[in-house]
Order: structure tokens, then C-alpha cells, then sequence
């Protein structure tokens, strides 16, 4: 990258000055006159009155030249596009325990309805945590702002969403279909 260009004979980090051009000089034409065919027109002068501030002293700007101070943003979609991101993480995570987990619980416990309890708990556990998550992504899309995270968001927790529901929708026809 270049330097950035600074005019000549200013040192850098100085603020830029207008240039100075000399006041104008009256017209040097002494047979110049008013136009009688076009009369001046005279307008009165307003009075308004003066303030007097004796012992006003204005605070001096706490910042050096060309840094500002960053405006109060209001609350915006990014932020609650950011909650809807780490709760879909959090959906994910505890989907993801609750897979490694399960032939661990298969081998140690041996009731079945207590394994049935364990994998509908934790996905019911799952479906919640990612409903929620995509709730927020949807809110967040609406909202003004940077969107990529919830719309991430809204990917993740939809992806679970539809996962659990086949799971459960596929258990549900081979318990009809083989009892």
C-alpha cells in the first residue's frame, strides 16, 4: 500500500488549513456609479440581542484530531442474531452428547424403557434448545443489522429441528408397524 498523499509543506498529522487568499480589493473604477434604473434596495437590519456568557468555559474535545468517539448504537439484529447462533451451538453440542452417549447407555443400562427415557429426554432436550434458537434467528432477520449469524443460526437449528422430528416420525412407524 502507498502512503497517503499530504500536501506540501504540511507536516503529517497536522490538521489542514484553507488556504489563505488576500481580501478583495475594491474595483478601481471611479466612473463607476449606481445604475438609476435600478435602485439599491435597503433592508433594516436586525437586532438581536446578545448573550453574555461571562464565565462560560466549554470543555475541550478528550480526543486527538481525526479519532472520534464511536455514537451509542441502539440494540440491533447482530446482537441477537449472535445469542441465536451460540444457543444453535449449544443445541448442537448437547445433540452431539446425546449421540456419543447413547450406546454408552445401551451397554450399562439394560431396561429398555429406561433407554427409551434417556433418548427421548435428551432429544426432546435438543428440540427445545434449537426451537428456541430458531425463534431468535427469525426475530434477528427482522431486525436491522448484520444477519450472517442468524441466519446461520437459523440453518443449524432448523437442520436439528427436522432431524429429531424424522428420527422420531421413523422410531414411531417401525413401533406401529412391528407391535
Amino acid at each position: 500500500m502507498s502512503e497517503p498523499q499530504h500536501p506540501s509543506g504540511q507536516p503529517y498529522g497536522t490538521p489542514p488549513q484553507p488556504p489563505q487568499h488576500p481580501a478583495p480589493q475594491a474595483p478601481q473604477h471611479p466612473q463607476a456609479q449606481p445604475d438609476a434604473q435600478y435602485p439599491q434596495a435597503q433592508y433594516p437590519q436586525a437586532q438581536y440581542p446578545q448573550a453574555q456568557y461571562p464565565h462560560a468555559q466549554y470543555p475541550q474535545a478528550q480526543y486527538p484530531y481525526g479519532a472520534h468517539p464511536a455514537p451509542a448504537r441502539a440494540a440491533s439484529g447482530g446482537s441477537l442474531g449472535r445469542i441465536a447462533f451460540i444457543v444453535s451451538l449449544v443445541a448442537l453440542g448437547i445433540g452431539l452428547l446425546v449421540t456419543l452417549a447413547f450406546p454408552l447407555i445401551v451397554r450399562s443400562v439394560y431396561d429398555t424403557s429406561a433407554i427409551g427415557v434417556f433418548g427421548a429426554v435428551g432429544n426432546g432436550l435438543v428440540l427445545v434448545v434449537a426451537a428456541v434458537a430458531l425463534v431468535l434467528g427469525l426475530l434477528s432477520m427482522r431486525r436491522q443489522g448484520q444477519q450472517i449469524l442468524a441466519g446461520i443460526a437459523i440453518g443449524i437449528s432448523a437442520s436439528a429441528i427436522v432431524g429429531i422430528l424424522m428420527s422420531w416420525l421413523s422410531n414411531l412407524a417401525f413401533a406401529l408397524a412391528y407391535s
